[in-house]
């Protein structure tokens, strides 16, 4: 036996290597313009506090801190969680701090997930969760979306549709606020048809929010956690998980979910097979910042700096693409989604565009495996500079009038 013939070949592994492999085969490309990336503006990372604060927690708690730590995350991280949260009525238990929330999110599926069962996701949806998802042996399900997120009468249908075949629905996975990749935001009437949904149908809600606190304008709408429990009265339905990689910085790898205790404990079961300990320095700074009340207004300074570039693109989008060209208006987050006629593959539109030193991520690579489409693209906005923006747009608005 070969090596090569120990490796998995499955399919969520393909689909990850290859937005890597799309990325990275344009490093080195001069004077390219990449809206590919979902990073964060390192100019919004708080480097100067989180120094001083990792300073500060080792000096005061050293020899505590830099020891082996509870699994389930540190203590006075959830207790100034709540507080952030104000959400005095959540325990301890019904909360759980993780490696970055894509963990999270994979503990949930390992939690509820034997191979074959289905989860229903919007379509399309997060690339890292669509893995995850696969990895585990689901069958994935999209429901298409509109400019108020998931169509909830295409969701009872499909739930309708997979329950005449016996299939075992799960769970129902979101990304309500500024969605990735799309920016589109899901209703607060829809929020409740959602809930009410599954409460009728007896299926779970994993709400992944990342990018709620990345608001612009529009008002706040009511977490789909918050909703269930302080109108449902439910507290299982739901369980969302949120994080500060977009917030503070992916390199902390700081996120946390709320749920019942008993699918926390289960959970937390997965989380232990795989992490011997959190890391807890980094938690415990997290929890001083928040302590210190540096948060909220950070939160308003990235608010404030992420905003005029959305409204960059939102105007170089109106300025040079062909009106064939459609694409969502968020009001917060760092995505766009542009919708191209059928006839338009964006899967080889990416190799031209690296030749016209301008490039994005196909829609094609955000949809479950067999369930594909290929006239999309997502662009992001929050690391590019607004010279890139306006100049990036416009090498790409004259490259899709070719096409059309």
């Amino acid at each position: 036996m070969e090596l090569k013939d120990l490796y998995s070949n499955s399919t969520s592994t393909m689909k990850s290597s290859l937005i890597r492999e799309l990325v990275s085969s344009t490093k080195g490309i001069p004077n390219l313009i990449s809206f590919a990336g979902g990073f964060p503006s390192p100019k919004t990372f708080p480097v100067d506090d989180l120094a001083n604060l990792f300073k500060e927690v080792i000096i005061e708690n050293g020899l505590d801190i830099l020891q082996y730590g509870a699994s389930e995350g540190d203590i006075q991280l959830k207790k100034a969680l709540k507080h952030w949260e104000d959400n005095s009525e959540l325990s301890d238990n019904e909360m759980l701090i993780v490696t970055g929330s894509t963990n999270g999110i994979y503990y949930f599926v390992k939690t509820f997930i034997n191979p074959g069962d289905v989860i229903i996701c919007e379509g399309p949806s997060f690339l890292g969760s669509l893995v995850a998802f696969e990895a585990c042996g689901a069958e994935v399900v999209p429901v298409n979306m509109d400019e108020d997120g998931l169509i909830i009468e295409e969701l009872e249908n499909t739930i309708i549709r997979l329950k005449n075949e016996k299939k075992n629905i799960k769970f129902i996975y979101t990304i309500p606020d500024f969605q990735n990749p799309t920016g589109v935001t899901l209703s607060y009437s829809r929020r409740k048809k959602l809930i009410e949904v599954c409460i009728s149908h007896n299926i779970l809600i994993l709400e992944d929010d990342p990018y709620g606190l990345l608001r612009y304008k529009g008002e706040t709408i009511a977490s789909l956690f918050d909703i269930s429990r302080n109108e449902y009265q439910n507290k299982y339905i739901v369980t969302c998980v949120k994080s500060f990689s977009k917030i503070l910085g992916p390199g902390l790898r700081i996120a946390y979910m709320m749920a019942h205790e008993e699918i926390i404990n289960k959970m937390s079961s997965w989380l232990q097979k795989v992490i011997v300990s959190p890391d807890c320095v980094a938690e415990r700074a997290v929890a001083y910042y928040i302590n210190e009340g540096k948060l909220e207004n950070h939160v308003k300074d990235i608010q404030e700096f992420y905003k005029p570039y959305l409204e960059s693109m939102l105007i170089a989008l109106e300025k040079y693409m062909p009106k064939e060209i459609r694409w969502t208006k968020p009001e917060g987050g760092i995505f766009l989604w542009l919708d191209c006629p059928e006839h338009i593959n964006t899967d080889d539109l990416f190799e031209v565009s690296k030749n016209e030193k301008v490039t994005f991520i196909p829609g094609s690579k955000f949809y479950p495996s067999n369930y594909e489409k290929f006239n999309s693209l997502r662009l992001n906005f929050s690391f590019p500079s607004h010279e890139q923006i306006d100049e990036g747009i416009k090498r790409l608005g004259l490259l899709l009038s070719k096409q059309l």
